[in-house]
This record gives structure tokens, C-alpha cells and sequence, in this order.
């Protein structure tokens, strides 16, 4: 093996062992800040969804004519699905518990602050910018909550409105997007940040 060769190698493995090392501490500073998350998200919880529930109803509304959607908080976590258009005895058909639309949220603000070897004021930055997309997908979540329940759970009233094109976009939009797509954002948005810090980095010519 050439100097050259051996010279590439040896910084080849160096660098190996510095990116493993790296993400180790990034594992151990995720699981010391999801603490402090979760309590600062219990704290901020219903103010957060009382905003979620206003911009989800204007959004709603927005697919709609006449307005008729309302988003009516029941308590911290839930609301009721209520249409001005039908009888006051039926006007409620649904309901959302709207903490179950962000808790990944614990871990999305974990996994940023983790981040070793970047400063504060860039990870704040890039935390700030990831929990902006999160919460215009939490309002996206919403409409597809709310006309989920139209297109699929009212019955007649749904089969009247709703062709089936839209019962299978809106259910299955729904499901995918409450599912797969919220519980991976928080990886979604992190790697869009710092993949690149756990990736090899391309030797020299």
C-alpha cells in the first residue's frame, strides 16, 4: 500500500469512527432533551390547539360555499366537527382530539436541540424553521380530518355529497397522513437538516 493509499485509509477510518461517535452522542442528547419537550409541549398544548382548530376551520372553509364548518373546543385536547347547515339537534357529527395531531412534536424538538457540534443559534434557527412546516402539516391534518369525516362517517349525507373519487382522497389522505407521514416528520425534517453530518464525506482526487 502506497503512502498516499495508506494516508486515505487511515483518514478514511478516523473519519468512520468520528461520525459514529457523533451519532452516539446525538442518540444520548436526544433521549436527555425529550424530557424538557414533552413538558414544554404539555405547557403549550391548548393554546396550540385552539390555534390549530381557528386555522383549520378557516381552511376548511376555504373548500366550501356557504361557510358552514365550525371547529367547537370541548376541552384542552378535544373539539367538535359542527355544520351550521343542519338541524341544531344534529349539528355536531364528529369529533377531533386535536394533542394527537402534534405530539411528535416531543421529539422534533428534541432531535434538533440534540444536534452536537452546532451552535445554538443554528440549531435554534433550523428548530424554528421545522416547527413552522410542522404546524402548516397540522393544519393540512386537520382539513383532512374534518372532511374525512363529511366524505365517509355521515351515512346518506356523505353518499349524497361525496362521489367516491373523493371518499377514497379524503380517507385515504387522511389515514396516511395521521399515520405514517406525522409519526416520520420529525425524521423527515432532521434529515432534510443534518443527513449530510452522518454521511461519508467524499475523499479528495
Amino acid at each position: 500500500m502506497t503512502g498516499k493509499a495508506a494516508s486515505r485509509g487511515a483518514g478514511g477510518a478516523e473519519g468512520g469512527t468520528g461520525r459514529r461517535r457523533w451519532a452516539w452522542r446525538l442518540v444520548r442528547n436526544t433521549v436527555l432533551w425529550l424530557i424538557p419537550a414533552a413538558a414544554l409541549w404539555a405547557l403549550l398544548t391548548p393554546s396550540y390547539n385552539r390555534f390549530l382548530e381557528l386555522a383549520g376551520q378557516n381552511l376548511v372553509r376555504l373548500t366550501e360555499s356557504p361557510d358552514a364548518t365550525r371547529l367547537l373546543p370541548r376541552d384542552d385536547h378535544y373539539a367538535a366537527i359542527s355544520r351550521l347547515d343542519l338541524p341544531p339537534s344534529r349539528e355536531v357529527v364528529g369529533s377531533l382530539r386535536v394533542t394527537d395531531l402534534h405530539f411528535p412534536a416531543i421529539l422534533l424538538v428534541a432531535l434538533f436541540l440534540a444536534v452536537p457540534d452546532v451552535p445554538w443559534k443554528e440549531r435554534l434557527a433550523a428548530l424554528g424553521l421545522a416547527l413552522v412546516v410542522s404546524a402548516v402539516f397540522h393544519v393540512l391534518l386537520v382539513l383532512f380530518w374534518v372532511k374525512f369525516t363529511y366524505a365517509t362517517q355521515l351515512g346518506d349525507w356523505s353518499l349524497a355529497r361525496y362521489g367516491a373519487f373523493a371518499r377514497n382522497f379524503w380517507g385515504l389522505g387522511k389515514h396516511l397522513l395521521d399515520l405514517p407521514v406525522k409519526l416520520a416528520l420529525p425524521f423527515l425534517l432532521w434529515t432534510w437538516f443534518y443527513l449530510d453530518r452522518l454521511l461519508p464525506r467524499g475523499e479528495e482526487a
